[in-house]
């Protein structure tokens, strides 16, 4: 009786339990090997055994020194976990919720490695910075599946909720799967863990001026990389000099002397380059993640806006650039998929373009800028608040110090006062009506449909002209004079850019078109000479160019008399559809 109540007296009466120390001490060998717990359940099951040590009461001393080790050892595994799989632990019980006590930071460091799992943050994106090309590239749809952290707000966003900076930038970039940056293990430490200061501060200060200045060399290494070897372009390049690229490190050129560099293929050399951006990229490729913040909280904490950035917009109405869309006119750009609520349904396919440094081109990169709205406090794109340009690299910017703003479709010069009236189309309708909306984009799309009939117009001229050129080299004498007074007698060919063609102007200059065709086939048959192959391919393109610019010709002009007799389907197509949508 007498040891029972000393044995009461020492301790609560509990269950024996097994020593955890040996498996534990087998699980820390494996983390020092370098292997990295990446199940959370097998990460709880062994701090579990930890647990029934800590939490039994009344332990002797020499048990109590024990659950200190073993408390010790659980501290050191659980600082090699992934930020997933510390996170889980942490919310397995009361006790490690105690004992851990995760911060916001440790929650944001579990957000950024669930982004480079497919499952939470979609597709890998691959940027290649010598070239800026992208796998996937802007038009892909798989970047509507990718997924990006922000660290202030704790979500997994969307591109259109960040800056390009933000998902592109080397240190804000994600890694790519299975390299060294990817390998993530949490910032945790246990308070009362201290790591002793290094009192030595002659070698500190040694090592820090060692370290920057391998940081520099590796900078300077991947700026290389980077620019195809030409570094600042200033003095011979430095993919030409061997020793410069000896000195850096770069891997490929070392043990090699000049003459085996000078064999090399000037793609040979850009190829070894890509392999060393690469390597840098493994190594420091988002480092600097941690700071990425959705544009969203970047306004709440009035980081966006700034005097000196002229396409900022105002701090009542931030303006962010965002990434480039293709698209086959400016109509497409500013009203995307509007003909599906009118009558006169757009061509499936994109006219010409008649760029002259891009001959052939349908198409052209179209930048995005996202816009808050001060009404409803929403991201949207630009369009949304009926605010644009009529030309490609338009931009929205406002007046500056030592410049001019630039002018919207409606000939107003971008100014801070102005760009604090606009509000998306949902608050303006709300405030003015739908009336007074559908006035606003009825004016803004026929806008736009002119300078779209202008560019038609003079394409559907210019190929008649070109033909005009090319065949009066080859038209034999007794026929040019009659295929000059043709050409002379049509009136809309004199006009200047700015005209407009009209459906007889359109008739004329199909009938001027077959008159060409008519009068070589009267030289072949009478007098026995054949066509030159580029009037037969010229003919061909010009028929084909011709046809496909009548159609986005007609297409424009059935729109604008629907529209300036009824806009109210303007205002459906604009209340519909996401303001956040690209196209």
């Amino acid at each position: 009786m007498e040891e029972e109540v000393g044995r009461l007296s020492r301790g609560k009466k509990r269950k024996a339990i097994p020593n955890p120390t040996e498996k534990f001490m087998t699980l820390a060998d494996a983390l020092v090997a370098g292997e990295i717990i990446s199940e959370p359940n097998q990460a709880i099951q062994e701090a579990r055994a930890v647990e029934d040590v800590i939490e039994v009461e009344g332990m002797e001393e020499e048990e109590s020194s024990n659950s200190e080790a073993e408390e010790l050892l659980a501290c050191y595994i659980i600082r090699l976990l992934d930020p997933i799989s510390f996170i889980s632990i942490s919310q397995a019980n009361a006790h490690f919720r105690r004992f851990i006590n995760p911060k916001q930071k440790h929650f944001a460091e579990r957000l950024l490695a669930l982004e480079l799992v497919p499952e939470y943050g979609g597709p890998y994106l691959f940027f290649r910075s010598r070239d800026a090309s992208l796998i996937p590239d802007w038009t892909d749809p798989a970047w509507e599946k990718m997924r990006w952290a922000c660290t202030n707000c704790l979500r997994l966003l969307s591109h259109k909720h960040f800056d390009n900076h933000s998902i592109l930038r080397l240190r804000y970039r994600k890694p790519l799967p299975g390299s060294p940056a990817a390998r993530m293990v949490t910032t945790w430490e246990q308070t009362r863990h201290i790591p002793h200061r290094n009192t030595n501060t002659e070698q500190a200060e040694l090592d820090a001026k060692v370290s920057l200045w391998e940081a520099q060399k590796q900078r300077f290494r991947y700026f290389i990389c980077v620019t195809s070897g030409k570094g600042h372009l200033s003095g011979d390049f430095p993919i030409n000099n061997l020793d410069l690229l000896q000195y850096y490190g770069m891997e490929g050129f070392k043990g090699i002397n000049q003459d085996q560099l000078d064999k090399m293929t000037q793609q040979d050399r850009i190829n070894l380059l890509d392999q060393n951006a690469l390597a840098v990229e493994g190594e420091n490729c988002g480092k600097k993640r941690w700071l990425r913040k959705c544009n969203e909280c970047r306004f709440q904490q009035d980081e966006i806006w700034q005097l000196f950035d002229e396409t900022g917009g105002t701090r009542r109405l931030p303006i962010i650039p965002s990434r480039q869309v293709v698209f086959g006119s400016r109509v497409d750009r500013y009203f995307p998929g509007v003909s599906e609520y009118l009558n006169h349904k757009r061509p499936l396919f994109n006219a010409p373009l008649g760029l002259f440094h891009r001959k052939g081109a349908r198409e052209q990169h179209w930048s995005m800028w996202m816009v808050r709205c001060p009404g409803c406090a929403r991201w949207q794109e630009l369009r949304e608040f009926r605010f644009g340009g009529t030309h490609h690299h338009w931009k929205p910017a406002r007046r500056g110090p030592n410049r001019e703003g630039d002018i919207t479709w409606d000939e107003k010069e971008i100014t801070e006062p102005l760009l604090n009236t606009y509000r998306c189309n949902s608050c303006f309708a709300k405030t003015h009506g739908r009336q007074e909306l559908g006035k606003v984009l009825s004016d803004w799309l026929l806008c736009l449909i002119g300078h779209e009939l202008h560019n038609l117009s003079w394409q559907l001229s210019s190929g008649l002209h070109d033909l005009q050129t090319l065949t009066g080299q080859h038209l034999p004498w007794k026929y040019s004079n009659e295929w000059s007074r043709s050409m002379q007698n049509t009136p809309c060919l004199q006009q200047d850019f700015n005209y407009i063609l009209k459906s007889n102007d359109i008739t004329m200059l199909k009938f001027r078109r077959e008159k060409c065709r008519y009068i070589w086939e009267r030289i072949q048959i009478k007098d026995d000479k054949r066509v030159p192959e580029d009037i037969d391919a010229l003919y061909d393109d010009l028929g084909r160019i011709f046809d496909e610019c009548e159609e986005h010709w007609k297409w424009l002009q059935g729109c604008k008399r629907e529209i300036e007799e009824q806009p109210e389907p303007l205002v459906e197509w604009a209340l519909s559809r996401d303001g956040a949508l690209f196209a």
